[in-house]
């Protein structure tokens, strides 16, 4: 246990967190998942990667605790609380297929609808995702040194893992070789980069769609069952300064979400976080009602702009239960507030 943590717990014992919540109970919460989890992504990346049993853990806790359930048109209404409790809203980024293997059964029976902000352009390649596949190869293989032959110039040669540097290199050389595949060659590229590092195909385990993101018809049985799928751009960017890019890459997100047989997507998440003082009017022209952050707090619409920059806290395994608890009691929100963080 972390001093942070026994600090939190000698809080909680207090009565603090209680405290709080009662005192905050009409500022609604976001929260945001990511993908489940599959086989061992979660000890290579936990907060991309939550497992049903921590996500049920969660959910159980809120609703012991008093949290209810609410939609971000909910918390994005001025004024809106629930006539007791305290309203929270759950988010999905990118459309992992775990998240519909893993946690949207979850979050329906505990009675949630949540957001997932779709990702198209990977959802359309329809292949692994090649940056985060690379990096979790490079995870399972370790601090190994490896002779690379017949992958090209800039891959081709001798691999010292164990080097922060090296590893970089090589990360970045093997994700530009594999974005110049076909779609439909990035799986067997992927396995024969992760077998010269010693990583066996059945370790790297494609086949469970671990990193890819979920087909139409996946899409189309999460929304029936509830999930609402909304913008996270065609491209997996936000670039500040460029408002007609960035408008367009929602619009063309929205087109694609539409012709998959979609309800019109209403929500915006920004990707990776970039935001710049020119999104509330970005997402106005674009037709957007909310956008969310991956910066934590407590939703507090004051003007029109809020909307446009709603909080949200990113759970994953890499979030103790005492510091999850402590954030959506808004006991951290008072701590950043009284430090300035």
């Amino acid at each position: 246990m972390t001093i942070k943590q026994a600090v939190l717990r000698a809080a909680k014992a207090a009565g603090v967190f209680a405290l709080v919540r009662a005192a905050t109970r009409r500022q609604p919460r976001i929260l945001c998942y990511h993908g489940g989890n599959l086989g061992d992504e979660r000890r290579y990346n936990p907060k991309l990667f939550c497992t049903r049993e921590q996500l049920r853990e969660r959910l159980e806790w809120l609703r012991r605790t008093g949290f209810v359930p609410a939609t971000l048109d909910d918390v994005a209404t001025p004024g809106f609380a629930p006539a007791k409790g305290i309203a929270v809203a759950i988010t999905l980024d990118d459309g992992w297929y775990s998240s519909w293997h893993d946690l949207l059964p979850s979050m329906a029976e505990y009675g949630y609808r949540p957001a997932l902000y779709l990702h198209t352009e990977a959802y359309e390649a329809g292949a692994p995702i090649i940056p985060v596949s690379v990096r979790y190869i490079l995870w399972k293989a370790g601090p190994v040194t490896a002779t690379l032959a017949g992958f090209g110039a800039g891959m081709d040669g001798q691999w010292t893992l164990a080097e922060r540097e090296g590893r970089h290199r090589l990360c970045a050389a093997a994700e530009a070789w594999l974005l110049a595949l076909a779609p439909q060659d990035v799986a067997p590229g992927l396995e024969r980069f992760a077998a010269a590092l010693g990583v066996a195909k059945g370790d790297l385990d494609l086949a469970s769609r671990r990193f890819s993101y979920m087909t139409r018809e996946e899409l189309q049985e999460a929304a029936a069952g509830g999930c609402s799928i909304e913008l996270h751009g065609h491209l997996h960017e936000y670039l500040p300064g460029q408002p007609e890019r960035n408008r367009a890459n929602i619009e063309l997100c929205r087109e694609k979400i539409v012709a998959a047989g979609l309800p019109h997507p209403t929500h915006y998440c920004y990707p990776s976080g970039a935001f710049d003082a020119q999104a509330p009017e970005v997402m106005r022209a674009a037709g957007v009602a909310t956008a969310t952050t991956c910066l934590p707090g407590l939703v507090r619409i004051k003007d029109g702009d809020t909307r446009y920059l709603l909080p949200r806290f990113l759970d994953g395994g890499d979030v103790s239960m005492i510091e999850f608890e402590a954030e959506m009691s808004g006991v951290l929100e008072l701590l950043r507030k009284l430090t300035g963080r």
